[in-house]
């Protein structure tokens, strides 16, 4: 692949600077933390291991995986989110296209890749998970969450009346679209589970815990995609 120049709507979290911590859920982003880090990776998987954080956006997983001990190199298209997310780490940070990450990094050059609400920000959602994938060692783990096509309407509704700042690109998924691209590049799905059964928690949060831990059988219905998968050796 050549050069690429991105378009400005990728460039979205970049702009808001400091409102984009304003802008988001504290308790969405701690969910997710839990459910791609937490949850799904066990010590094995994360502790000294060579890991991406793709679309690190403020730092939050690049933090956690950091606290458990995983050698981070955190990527963003936004400079001054890849210096904040260093800064508020210590981990290493460098400016990457997620569309371009075998090109910068080469195949095989990591044992975990982690990415929380990214792939909907760039044009093409299926080529950055097979990106993703490709640089992912044989036998390494990848935890990615995403945003269900279902709710696409009302969140560019919310989006048009002004009830949240982002206008960049929104490309949302099905299950199909998500783990497709994976499977493509030889990763095994292990775990798959939906978050907020209801969006804009309206502070109900126990009860959206509740729903997240009971009600898995309506995960297609969900807002957020998560999920675990291996590459084969």
């Amino acid at each position: 692949m050549g050069p690429r120049v991105p378009d400005e709507k990728e460039y979205v979290h970049e702009r808001l600077g400091d409102r984009f911590e304003q802008a988001t859920s504290s308790y969405d982003t701690a969910r997710r933390v839990e459910t791609l880090i937490d949850e799904f990776l066990s010590d094995e998987m994360v502790a000294g291991k060579k890991t991406l954080d793709v679309g690190c956006g403020l730092g939050y997983f690049s933090a956690r995986l950091h606290e458990r001990g995983a050698k981070v190199t955190a990527i963003d298209l936004g400079p001054n989110l890849v210096e904040t997310t260093r800064r508020r780490v210590g981990c290493d940070g460098e400016v990457v296209d997620a569309l371009r990450l075998v090109e910068h990094f080469g195949p095989d050059s990591f044992d975990l890749v982690v990415s929380s609400e990214c792939i909907e920000h760039t044009p093409d959602p299926p080529e950055v998970l097979r990106q993703m994938a490709r640089v992912l060692k044989p036998g390494g783990h990848i935890s990615v969450s995403t945003p269900n096509l279902l709710w696409s309407p009302i969140v560019k509704l919310a989006t048009a009346l002004k009830l949240r700042p982002f206008d960049g690109f929104e490309n949302f998924s099905t299950w199909r679209t998500l783990k497709g691209p994976l499977e493509e590049h030889g990763v095994i799905i292990l775990r798959e589970k939906g978050l907020h059964i209801f969006p804009f928690q309206f502070g109900m949060h126990e009860r959206s815990r509740w729903c997240d831990g009971n009600l898995q059988r309506l995960r297609s219905l969900m807002l957020n995609y998560c999920v675990l998968g291996q590459k084969r050796f």
